[in-house]
């Protein structure tokens, strides 16, 4: 890959706020709201996220660190730490403009709006019999 060609997490950075559902384990009754804030900053050659948010009336908040991009592996190395002491080692990736994050056994489809004043997710995880079904959908709008 050509040092032109390296992906970078610039389409992220910024203060976004956030709203979305959670969904039951039949991936589509709503069981939760979700309200808050993420935002991306950059720190030299490393991101950080931080999540603000309201779910089903319970704040959370959390901590990701997002290292550069692991030309070797084809992806940003990530680890997330939460307000309730939970540690989590996942991974981003990024193709034509489609970002997919992979934690556990959970993974994430995040699209960029074309203006990029939007974006929205969906998680998803696995359902009774294994297959990926939707958990969270979620919305995001670009702050300032």
């Amino acid at each position: 890959m050509q040092v032109d060609q390296v992906p970078t997490m610039a389409a992220l950075i910024g203060h976004w706020r956030t709203a979305g559902e959670v969904l039951g384990d039949d991936g589509r009754t709503v069981v939760a709201t979700v309200e808050g804030s993420d935002v991306y900053e950059e720190l030299g050659p490393t991101v950080v996220h931080r999540v603000d948010v309201v779910i089903g009336g319970r704040r959370t908040r959390a901590l990701e660190v997002v290292e550069p991009y692991d030309a070797d592996r084809g992806v940003f190395p990530t680890r997330a730490y939460d307000d309730q002491g939970g540690v989590e080692d996942a991974t981003a990736t990024v193709r034509d403009g489609v970002w997919t994050f992979s934690a556990g056994s959970a993974s994430a489809t995040l699209r960029v709006a074309d203006d990029g004043a939007s974006m929205s997710a969906r998680w998803t995880r696995p359902g009774p019999d294994g297959a990926p079904q939707p958990w969270m959908e979620l919305r995001f709008t670009r702050v300032g």
